[in-house]
C-alpha cells in the first residue's frame, strides 16, 4: 500500500516536472515585440490623365394602355438600337434603370409608364456623331461623361505604385536619419488605390446633340482625371 502511495507521488511530480518545461519551452519560442519609437506617416503620387472614355446614356419612354405594351414597346426599341451599333463592335453597351409603373389619375390608373436607358462605352475620338445617329431613330438622347478607360487607369496606377514605394522608402531613410537612428523597420503599409473619381459629365439638350449626318460633330472637351496612389505605414525606429 506504500509502494502504491510513493509511485503515485512520483507519477504527479514527473507530470509537474514536465509541464513546466513545456511551459518554459512554448514562452522560449515565442518572438520578442519589437522596441522602439514607431512613425506613422504617408506619401501620395498623383498624375493628370487625358480621358480615353466616353459614356453615353440614351433612353426609351413608353406609355400604353397595359404594362405589357410598354415593355413590348421599350423592348423593341432598345433591341433595335442595340442591333444598328453592331456595326461599331468597340461600343460596349449596357442597359439599366428599367421599371414599368402605373400613372392614376383621381385614385384610379390611367394607364402605364415605363422607361430603360442604354450605357454606351467607346474611345474619346473622331466620329462621335455617327453613333448618334444611329440612336436617333429609337432612343432619346440623355447625357455624356468622360472618364478614363480601365486599360490606361491599371497603366498609371502600376507606374504611380513604383514611384510610391520609392519615395516611401527615401522618406523612411529621411526619418530615420533625423531621429538619429541607425536603421528602421517597415512593420505595416497600406497602399490605397481607390481613386473614388466620378466620370466628368457633360450635359446637353437633345435637340443640340442629336445631329443630322451631313451636320459637324459637336464640340466637346473631354478634359482630364487625377489618379492617385497613397501608402501610408509605420515603421519603427530601433533604441
Amino acid at each position: 500500500m506504500i509502494r502504491y502511495k510513493s509511485a503515485t507521488a512520483h507519477s504527479v511530480l514527473a507530470f509537474v516536472l514536465s509541464s513546466l518545461l513545456f511551459s518554459v519551452n512554448v514562452h522560449a519560442n515565442e518572438p520578442i515585440a519589437p522596441t522602439g519609437n514607431k512613425v506613422n506617416f504617408s506619401i501620395t503620387e498623383t498624375q493628370k490623365v487625358a480621358n480615353d472614355s466616353i459614356f453615353m446614356t440614351f433612353n426609351r419612354v413608353a406609355e400604353a394602355a397595359t404594362p405589357q405594351a410598354v415593355a413590348n414597346e421599350i423592348n423593341q426599341q432598345m433591341q433595335a438600337a442595340i442591333n444598328a451599333l453592331k456595326s461599331y463592335p468597340e461600343i460596349i453597351t449596357q442597359t439599366s434603370q428599367y421599371n414599368i409603373y402605373p400613372v392614376y389619375k383621381k385614385q384610379l390608373i390611367s394607364h402605364w409608364r415605363g422607361q430603360q436607358s442604354l450605357v454606351l462605352t467607346l474611345e474619346n475620338k473622331p466620329g462621335l456623331v455617327k453613333v448618334l445617329t444611329k440612336i436617333q431613330p429609337y432612343l432619346a438622347y440623355q447625357s455624356m461623361q468622360f472618364g478614363v478607360s480601365e486599360q490606361l487607369k491599371n497603366q498609371v496606377l502600376a507606374q504611380l505604385t513604383d514611384k510610391a514605394i520609392h519615395r516611401f522608402r527615401n522618406q523612411a531613410n529621411r526619418i530615420a536619419q533625423g531621429f538619429q537612428a541607425p536603421s528602421y523597420k517597415i512593420l505595416e503599409t497600406h497602399i490605397n488605390t481607390n481613386n473614388g473619381y466620378m466620370p466628368q459629365p457633360m450635359y446637353a439638350r437633345s435637340e443640340m446633340v442629336m445631329a443630322s449626318s451631313d451636320m459637324a460633330a459637336p464640340t466637346v472637351k473631354a478634359g482630364e482625371s487625377k489618379i492617385n496612389v497613397t501608402i501610408s505605414g509605420t515603421i519603427l525606429l530601433p533604441h
